[in-house]
Parts: structure tokens; C-alpha cells; sequence
């Protein structure tokens, strides 16, 4: 298994407005896509307009094959109004 890490820029710095669209049904599609078996979304301490978002994927390869499934769609219809630019992404072997 194999953990996304990404540490996201809310638009306008509205982390609360991020979190919540994440979670009030971007993360329910999210976890439709196959390959994805939890998500997590925690706010930033020291950079408050920054996310921090962790998925656990079957493989980085289930991640990408997921982005064309219609959960993720899903999730990117609720969260993207709520990006800011820049960020980061990596995965991390669990196993």
C-alpha cells in the first residue's frame, strides 16, 4: 500500500473552507475510486492557510488510475473551487 502526502495551498487561505468541502463530500467520492482506502484531512498549526491530506492507495498506480474514475471527479467538483496554487505531492511505501 502506498501513502499519498500533499500538503495543499487553500485559495485565499481559507483552510476551514477547504476542510470542509473536502470532507462534506469530496472525500466520500474520493474513497469511491477504486484503490483508495481512507483519506484523511488535517488542518496546518504553523501555516494556517496550508492542508495537509493523506490518502492511502492500493499503489501510487491505483492513484493514477483512479483519477479517471467518477469519485474522484467527484472530489475535484467539490474541493478544486477551494485550491489555492502551489503545494506538494509525494508517496510513501507502507508496506
Amino acid at each position: 500500500m502506498d501513502l499519498e502526502v500533499a500538503i495543499l495551498q487553500a485559495k485565499d487561505g481559507d483552510s476551514a473552507g477547504l476542510i470542509k468541502a473536502m470532507n462534506e463530500g469530496g472525500t466520500e467520492g474520493l474513497l469511491a475510486a477504486p484503490g483508495c482506502r481512507s483519506v484523511k484531512v488535517l488542518p496546518g498549526v504553523e501555516n494556517p492557510g496550508t492542508v495537509l491530506f493523506l490518502v492511502e492507495w492500493d499503489s501510487a498506480e491505483a492513484h493514477a488510475a483512479g483519477k479517471s474514475s467518477p469519485g474522484f471527479a467527484k472530489f475535484i467538483e467539490h474541493a478544486s473551487p477551494f485550491f489555492g496554487g502551489g503545494g506538494s505531492m509525494q508517496h510513501f511505501k507502507l508496506d
